[in-house]
């Protein structure tokens, strides 16, 4: 059968939402170059110049993300309030950008991304770093005001406030998961209860 698929100049934006469409609706281990040129109505030779194999998918919006973090830091150093401040916008901002990119999530707790390329492995660790980086920061300016009273060292309060974010995010993803498959079985219930009419 002959597909007609359309010439377009594509923009990483683009090629990066459309990933993230697939892997919103059936998980990162979906998502491939042969779906991704689907989802776009293109074809494969023109991803090409982007994408050597499915993995290179993967760290594109891995990138993307980590495009998006130091853009959140960046943001969050400009504003240089009160360090209790500066926490509350950046969890709250990354909140927001984690709801309106939830592939992100999807993609962060992949189990399949721990066996992936080194490449995708060391955008990883370069997003924990500025994460870390910058919340270190902020605990030691917090520590300076005497707004931030602790005993524990500045690392381990970034790692364990960190690790609780994680926590948070991941239940956020498990409860929109089953939130999407209570949908859908809802509209197949839908759809059957209409052809038996």
């Amino acid at each position: 059968m002959f597909t007609n698929y359309r010439i377009v100049d594509l923009r990483i934006e683009d090629i990066v939402e459309a990933a993230g469409r697939i892997i919103n609706r059936s998980g990162a281990d979906a998502l491939s170059i042969v779906e991704l040129s689907r989802e776009m109505a293109v074809d494969q030779y023109q991803l090409s110049p982007y994408f050597k194999n499915n993995d290179d998918i993967l760290i594109m919006i891995l990138q993307w993300l980590e495009k998006d973090i130091k853009q959140l830091v960046s943001d969050s150093i400009s504003l240089s309030g009160a360090s209790e401040k500066e926490l509350e916008t950046l969890f709250g901002t990354l909140n927001n950008l984690f709801g309106m990119k939830p592939y992100y999530l999807s993609i962060i707790f992949s189990k399949e991304l721990a066996d992936t390329s080194l490449a995708s492995q060391r955008v990883i660790l370069s997003i924990k770093s500025i994460a870390k980086t910058y919340l270190m920061q902020v605990i030691n300016h917090g520590k300076t005001e005497k707004m931030i009273k602790t005993k524990g060292t500045t690392e381990s309060m970034a790692t364990n406030i960190l690790g609780s974010f994680r926590l948070f995010m991941n239940e956020q993803r498990v409860i929109d998961k089953m939130v999407r498959d209570y949908e859908i079985l809802k509209d197949s219930g839908d759809t059957i209860k209409k052809n038996n009419v």
